[in-house]
């Protein structure tokens, strides 16, 4: 008899066009836009290279050491993309359309020419002073004597006393925590499929609630049928988004799938262990009780950075308090801990906190369904 009422309520809910739109084709559509919105997020501010102008004169022509200069910083992965003028003038009507960053004079000393001033045009000076510098001392080197030139290649290598490390197995991602913040969102909306499995465990709120009341089922069969049929159905939205999200839309959320799926699950828990508290807890109308739903998992996504990028950090900076009690804030971290950290022990004090938010939820919908008593039905 569970396993009968757990299949048909599972097909309750799989026929409930109002309840998937919004926990599965909204999220799909939302994680879309943001795809296009954000795509280019991650690679804001970072260098690439520029188109800059070159006289191709006699003087530029006669320089070696110069053009040499010039194809080594152009070249795949350079910091110049060059285009050659005949002369000063075409390289002037180029700056001024804007097709160029700015174009290089050669001679004795080479000379940048621009119009505006700006990061690339600071890389462009700082590269031409890095070689009239270079080349006015190995002028001075050679001046001393022929000897000197045996420590030429020593003096002109470039040495970097620095080392880049990354601090995660993962590349850093600006973007990633909207789509974390929009799977705690699905998370949430799970309070749909609880709410909707206490409604029609109720008597006095709708018909089906009666029959299933008058049933000779023992009720905490029909209520943990009920609530397991709901998380299934949140949990397979959610892996569906999870997938979308991976294998179309190609954002990586690192190497642990399993993980992320378990905290989905986790997740699912929680959103339906939520709407069916909410609904248990009170006497509002059916109506009512949706909007409260709708309402608490809006405001904890928002405070989970789903809106705004970066508002869960700036909660958890001034008011910690408010960050550790909103179960969304706690399910991005979790993903988040996924992504960047190499170590597990937040990741787990996350789940731990959402398992029990979990725990007090049922436990307050089965005190609230178990006190439920009817004169007549």
């Amino acid at each position: 008899m569970f396993w009968s009422n757990y299949y048909k309520r599972l097909l309750v809910s799989l026929r409930d066009r109002g309840s998937l739109i919004w926990t599965l084709i909204f999220p799909i559509i939302l994680g879309t836009l943001f795809f296009f919105t954000f795509s280019g997020l991650d690679t804001v501010g970072q260098l690439r290279a520029f188109p800059i102008g070159v006289v191709d004169d006699v003087a530029f022509r006669s320089d070696d050491a110069f053009q040499t200069a010039l194809e080594s910083a152009s070249g795949e992965g350079g910091l110049f993309e060059l285009t050659f003028f005949t002369d000063a003038a075409q390289a002037d009507r180029a700056l001024e359309n804007g097709d160029i960053e700015g174009y290089i004079k050669g001679g004795e000393i080479p000379v940048l020419i621009v119009t505006d001033d700006g990061i690339n045009q600071t890389i462009a000076k700082s590269f031409l002073d890095r070689y009239i510098q270079t080349r006015n001392s190995v002028a001075l080197i050679l001046a001393a004597g022929p000897e000197a030139a045996h420590d030429l290649p020593e003096l002109l290598m470039h040495v970097s006393y620095t080392e880049q490390i990354s601090l995660s197995q993962n590349p850093p991602s600006n973007s990633v925590n909207y789509f974390y913040a929009l799977l705690a969102m699905l998370c949430m909306y799970g309070g749909f499929q609880g709410h909707a499995c206490v409604i029609y465990l109720q008597a006095n709120l709708s018909s089906l609630g009666a029959r299933r009341t008058l049933s000779p089922t023992r009720r905490w069969r029909l209520i943990l049928s009920d609530l397991l049929a709901g998380i299934t159905v949140t949990f397979a939205c959610l892996l569906v988004v999870v997938l979308y999200i991976i294998f179309v839309l190609g954002i990586n959320f690192g190497p642990q799938l399993g993980a992320v799926l378990l905290t989905c699950l986790i997740g699912s828990m929680l959103g339906v262990s939520f709407g069916a508290m909410i609904s248990a807890a009170s006497r509002l109308k059916e109506m009512v009780k949706v909007a409260i739903v709708v309402t608490v998992s809006m405001v904890c996504s928002f405070l989970s950075g789903l809106m705004v990028g970066g508002v869960n950090y700036i909660i958890a900076e001034r008011a910690p308090v408010v960050a550790w009690i909103n179960p969304a804030a706690r399910i991005v971290d979790a993903f988040y801990c996924l992504y960047f950290y190499d170590t597990y022990e937040r990741y787990f004090l996350n789940v731990a906190i959402v398992l029990a938010m979990t725990v007090v939820m049922f436990l307050v919908t089965a005190i609230f369904l178990r006190r439920q008593r009817y004169e007549s039905v």
